[in-house]
């Protein structure tokens, strides 16, 4: 049976949609003296500084908590290295490009693609100047396991370490109490072996064709047990291009420098541009806007998080003095329908709803420069992304509908509750969607559940009660394994008392069978294609009806270099190609 991990943009995370990474003081270490690449223009000197802002706060720097893909993918371009990493590039194909990092390869898989080895690149140093051993990865990935530490949680579920009955890990971590014994440390030094200091060797309970996408997480990302400080979740020990200058303070920021002890040659991914980044946190996103436009320095500095639609006329108006970027954001808005429902249990009725879907008013009415209509919950960024397997456009087609609920021979009107999160732009988008359905032959009762929905609408006896709900989701990194076994596999969802993810109450084992076996695939292109294939089958059947991805806009000074959006980690600035003119 397969397990899921708890996900770096599950539910309600994949809402706070904003890159929380920020800053605050300044420091006269520049770094080494000016250099600039010909591939991104870069100018970088003890004089040139980027200044980022955003609203924050960041959770954590502290790797094993990062839980927002934002905040990875800040963090991966500037201080924290992991195994694998996906390479900064202007467009989407080199985005999504996998390359070793800290490993000098995407690692080496055995047959079943149940045990893979990474060997570590040499001169890969800690800020201190002490190196990066197999011992520091597999501390890193214990620290995952302690039950204080909100981590992805893909090494518990991955990892061939005993579980208990409830699911959680017969390895407590380092950090809890029984965590160092002689037992414990045999858990974890069987599942992380480490053949020399330079070889890690991890032994998993199951095939996972792609563990070496898993391995860009922060969760596996190094951690020296020297430098630990439980209660420190915000001290960023670099082995990346930049550290922290004095420290971070939450809610104000920190400045980020050159880190001498960092050398290019054991760091063929990063390319280091601004000498410092102030990086100021709490500023909203309005007045980091009016901060680009009108404050001191404005020219050279970045909003980190996206720019508010009711923005968009002061950026049209403010013209050359601005430059934005747009890009896809991989958070997709969809509608789960209860398979076992009176109204909704045939596939023709479920087809029918979505052919009246009207995904474009939708998109309307929650802002038309905020999210495009879409057709699959397998965003853009996704090796698997496909074409379309409706027939109508994104308006829907009502007359269409009508005739498959007449082949379907079921009483019209077909009456359907539909629960939603209410509030914001949330009635108007679903009333649109009504008006559609209703033309087309479905009596609806729109239900707004409040702030805690996604608490409510995951206990079974509550999620019954709806023929439809409203829900969105966006994956760990670009694979569709982080995007349809946590919300379609019933065997990691399902119980008495709660649906998980499984808003639909979804079960098929033929699914989860081709489910297991993509996992397992190791080669990218037919894994690619079988994730594909099973979103396909999952759209035909009417299981669910994608309605919207999010479409971001970045504003930056008219002195920033190369403002790129990179959607593999979630849509924000690419910090890794990002620089400052003079």
């Amino acid at each position: 049976m397969r397990r899921i991990a708890r996900g770096l943009i599950a539910g309600t995370g994949a809402l706070a949609l904003v890159a929380s990474v920020s800053a605050c003081t300044d420091d006269a270490d520049g770094g080494p003296d000016s250099s600039a690449t010909a591939s991104t223009g870069r100018i970088s000197g003890p004089e040139d500084r980027l200044t980022v802002l955003s609203a924050g706060p960041v959770q954590a720097w502290d790797p094993q908590r990062i839980t927002q893909r934002q905040d990875a993918g800040f963090a991966s371009r500037t201080w924290m290295r992991t195994l694998t990493a996906y390479a900064p590039a202007t467009d989407l194909a080199g985005q999504r490009k996998l390359a070793g990092d800290l490993a000098s390869s995407t690692g080496k898989a055995n047959k079943d693609a149940t045990q893979w080895t990474f060997t570590l690149r040499k001169g890969v140093t800690w800020q201190d100047g002490s190196r990066v051993t197999c011992e520091d990865v597999r501390y890193g990935v214990a620290r995952s396991f302690d039950a204080d530490i909100p981590s992805s949680g893909y090494a518990l579920t991955f990892l061939d370490i005993p579980k208990k009955k409830d699911g959680t890990s017969t390895y407590p971590g380092p950090l809890t109490k029984g965590g160092t014994s002689k037992a414990s440390r045999r858990l974890i030094n069987k599942a992380v072996e480490c053949t020399d200091e330079r070889t890690v060797v991890f032994h998993l309970d199951e095939s996972v064709g792609n563990f070496d996408e898993v391995v860009s997480l922060p969760e596996f990302a190094p951690y020296k047990e020297s430098h630990e400080d439980k209660d420190a979740t915000h001290d960023a020990f670099s082995s990346g291009p930049y550290k922290l200058s004095n420290g971070w303070t939450p809610s104000s920021g920190g400045t980020w420098v050159r880190n001498t002890a960092w050398s290019q040659e054991s760091d063929p991914l990063r390319t280091p541009g601004p000498s410092s980044i102030l990086h100021k946190e709490g500023v909203e996103a309005k007045d980091a806007v009016e901060t680009i436009l009108d404050g001191e320095d404005g020219g050279r500095a970045l909003a980190l998080d996206p720019v508010p639609s009711v923005l968009g006329p002061a950026l049209d108006e403010a013209g050359d003095s601005v430059q934005t970027v747009q890009v896809d954001g991989q958070v997709v808005d969809y509608l789960a329908v209860n398979t076992r429902s009176k109204a909704m249990r045939t596939t023709t009725v479920r087809r029918a709803l979505a052919d009246a879907t009207d995904r474009a008013a939708y998109t309307q009415a929650r802002g038309a420069a905020s999210g495009t209509p879409t057709w699959s919950l397998l965003g853009s960024a996704l090796p698997s992304a496909h074409e379309s397997v409706v027939d109508n456009g994104p308006s829907g087609d009502a007359a269409q509908a009508s005739k498959r609920l007449a082949e379907a021979k079921v009483r019209t009107p077909v009456k359907i509750s539909v629960a939603y999160r209410g509030g914001g732009t949330m009635d108007e988008a679903m009333k649109a969607l009504e008006s559609g359905w209703e033309d087309a032959g479905f009596e609806v009762t729109l239900k707004a559940l409040g702030d805690e929905y996604f608490t409510e609408i995951g206990a079974r006896k509550v999620a019954e009660d709806y023929d439809v709900l409203w829900t969105n989701w966006g994956p760990d990194f670009p694979s569709a394994s982080t995007v349809l076994p946590p919300l379609f596999d019933d065997r990691i969802n399902l119980t008495k008392t709660s649906v998980g993810r499984d808003y639909g109450l979804f079960a098929d084992d033929k699914v989860t069978k081709a489910m297991d076996k993509a996992a397992g695939e190791s080669d990218d292109k037919k894994r690619a294609d079988q994730w594909s294939a099973i979103d396909t089958g999952l759209l035909e059947d009417g299981v669910y009806i994608p309605l919207r991805q999010t479409r971001l806009t970045y504003a930056a000074g008219t002195e920033v270099t190369s403002l790129t959006g990179n959607p593999v980690y979630g849509g924000p600035p690419e910090i890794g190609l990002i620089g400052v003119s003079r």
